[in-house]
């Protein structure tokens, strides 16, 4: 008995303790950790030291052991309320709660198994009754209660009541026990989206390590270190750096997950300012590591490091990334949701990228001068132009586009059926403007001037990527601009919108505008520009590029399922960014290419094995080895 009083003193000091660190006097919420913690802890003491220890009513034990079993918890709470203010609180404050909570949980649970009806009376040779309801069948069979009283209406109600708050108990203690599971070692994760298709499918259940990847207390950074050594190919668990992580945030987060658990995820309160559920936390696969710069083009991911300055293909991406999921097997097939493009299409967008990355653009130079200056004498009938400076040029606005702002969307007409217009009104106001000539000419050939001087290390722009999206653009101008030029031949020669429309040459132009009008759509999920971005130095003479690379316990992640995966290549918010920044007058579009890194300290955890659905086909990748 000596020793649990020892134990009953060791609690109640820590408690109090606890209690005492946790006083504040800001008008917020964080001024409720003291109120709580202080009143749990003065019934703590009143039963335990008074009652029990010092009175000897050892029929309270009962009573005691359920005010130890919720006392950790009630303090977790109170932890956290007690960071939840505006101010939040300093790491050495964050250790020494964190100690006072560990001795309140470790002497509470000793207790807790102490105060065990048989424990105890094994330990103590004191017999106390156990505290259990009675039974429903033997009162309702036999008419008396276990004491021998006369059945009654109040005899079942309190029965009812006693299994309620019973059920009650068990559920609670369960949730609150889950969630420090949850938190420090192992997490129980739904996949929510098709990103990893076809590794993991909408609604699999996978196990989520914690305790090697460095878990700490909520809104702290206290905690275990990260023992966790990543590498290329993990899939991991993290933070969405997408939205913003405060700790205004942080708090958010927590208290959504406990509504989370404690409605046994019924309500998911985790949403935005909008009020969407948040894609948050994330699963992915660690695609680039520490030391490395990354490109990705035509699906392929290329890396380089301070060692080696080419960018080399990353051999092991090919066996993760899936762009045409219909290569899968019929049994993994059947469990997809959503296939972004269909075989043929892949074939076409292969097709044009091998046709783009083997154009010649000294022949592409000299088409393009061709169509600028066929244009020019149809449209010389209309007399000279007042020449333009080139700043001049460039602000003239046609259908809201000018040519330092050519926005596809304003060049062009809503395709139905896979047929592909120019935007009438861009037409008719580039036909009917004075400067037509000079605006179409510097659209189709200013990309000429000098092109050649932006190559470094055999690229314009100094890699693949660069010089991919500099001939995606001139390739593109080249077909908007043979289509321009046989619209307004027939325009000039009143030639029926049908009849030219019908012809071979016209067909072709419009099918291939419209092939490269939907790639525009899937580009920056095939294709991605050097990351870190390149650093660039101008020392007044020239300019130096300086590659930068993925800082130390940093990462960068993408889903499997590149073509339906929003990752880290992409941020939420699209911006209009041009097709290439090596022509003056590219053609622009809406992108929401933004690639970032992960910090280590975002990371939760890593994915282990996927325990429902039990059994599944394997993906294509693994049945080809």
């Amino acid at each position: 008995m000596k020793k649990i009083n020892i134990f009953i003193l060791i609690n109640s000091v820590f408690a109090l303790l606890f209690s005492i660190i946790n006083i504040c006097f800001a008008a917020d919420v964080s001024c409720l950790a003291f109120l709580l913690c202080a009143a749990y802890s003065a019934v703590i003491v009143f039963f335990t030291v008074f009652q029990f220890a010092k009175n000897k009513e050892y029929k309270k034990l009962f009573l005691c052991r359920k005010l130890l079993q919720y006392e950790a918890f009630v303090f977790l709470i109170a932890f956290i309320i007690r960071r939840a203010g505006l101010k939040g609180t300093s790491y050495g404050f964050d250790v020494l709660s964190v100690l006072c909570w560990l001795a309140v949980f470790i002497t509470s649970n000793v207790l807790s198994y102490w105060f065990d009806f048989k424990r105890f009376k094994k330990h103590t040779g004191i017999d106390i009754p156990v505290v259990k309801n009675e039974s429903v069948a033997k009162m309702f069979a036999t008419g008396k209660t276990r004491s021998g009283a006369k059945v009654t209406p109040l005899s079942y109600l309190k029965w009812f009541c006693f299994e309620v708050v019973d059920w009650a108990d068990a559920l609670l203690q369960a949730v609150f026990l889950v969630l420090l599971f949850q938190i420090f070692f192992f997490q129980f994760y739904k996949i929510p989206s098709e990103s990893m298709v076809p590794e993991y499918m909408i609604n699999d259940r996978v196990a989520v390590s914690k305790i090697t990847s460095g878990p700490k207390f909520p809104l702290t950074d206290v905690g275990f270190p990260c023992m966790k050594d990543y590498k290329r190919g993990d899939i991991v668990v993290f933070r969405n750096p997408h939205y913003t992580i405060d700790r205004q945030s942080e708090v958010k987060s927590v208290v959504s997950q406990l509504v989370y658990m404690f409605t046994f995820t019924f309500v998911n309160t985790n949403v935005d300012e909008q009020g969407k559920l948040k894609a948050d936390p994330l699963v992915k696969r660690i695609t680039g590591v520490p030391g490395e710069q990354l490109m990705m083009q035509d699906g392929v991911l290329y890396s380089r490091t301070k060692d080696s300055k080419d960018f080399k293909p990353v051999t092991e991406d090919a066996t993760w990334a899936v762009y045409n999921q219909n290569t899968e097997p019929e049994g993994v097939k059947r469990m997809i949701q959503e296939f972004p493009i269909s075989t043929e299409i892949f074939s076409q967008f292969e097709a044009f990228e091998a046709y783009r990355n083997s154009v010649n653009l000294s022949k592409l130079e000299v088409e393009c001068k061709n169509i600028a200056q066929e244009f020019a004498k149809l449209a010389s009938k209309d007399g000279s132009e007042k020449p333009l400076s080139k700043e001049e040029l460039y602000s003239i606005k046609l259908n809201n586009v000018s040519l330092n702002e050519l926005y596809i969307d304003e060049m062009w007409n809503e395709y139905r059926n896979g047929s592909a217009e120019l935007s009438m009104k861009f037409l008719s106001e580039l036909f009917s403007s004075e400067y037509k000539v000079q605006f179409f000419n510097a659209f189709m050939t200013d990309w000429t001037k000098n092109y050649e001087d932006y190559y470094r290390d055999g690229y314009i722009g100094g890699n693949l990527y660069e010089e991919s999206s500099f001939k995606f653009n001139i390739i593109y101008k080249y077909y908007i601009g043979s289509m321009i030029l046989e619209t307004y031949k027939n325009v000039l020669n009143d030639v029926p919108t049908h009849d030219w429309k019908s012809k071979e040459n016209v067909q072709q132009f419009e099918a291939n505008l419209h092939l490269l009008y939907y790639y525009l759509f899937f580009m920056d999920l095939r294709n991605m520009p050097a990351f870190p971005e390149d650093k660039c130095i101008d020392n007044g003479k020239d300019r130096i590029y300086e590659p930068q690379y993925i800082p130390e316990n940093c990462f960068f992640m993408m889903g499997d399922n590149r073509f339906n995966s929003l990752d880290m290549r992409h941020s939420e918010t699209a911006k209009i960014r041009p097709l290439s920044k090596y022509d003056d007058a590219s053609l622009t579009y809406s992108s929401h290419i933004n690639p970032q890194y992960v910090p280590k300290k975002l990371i939760l955890g890593t994915t282990g094995i996927r325990f429902w659905p039990i059994s599944r086909p394997e993906r294509a990748s693994k049945t080809s080895k």
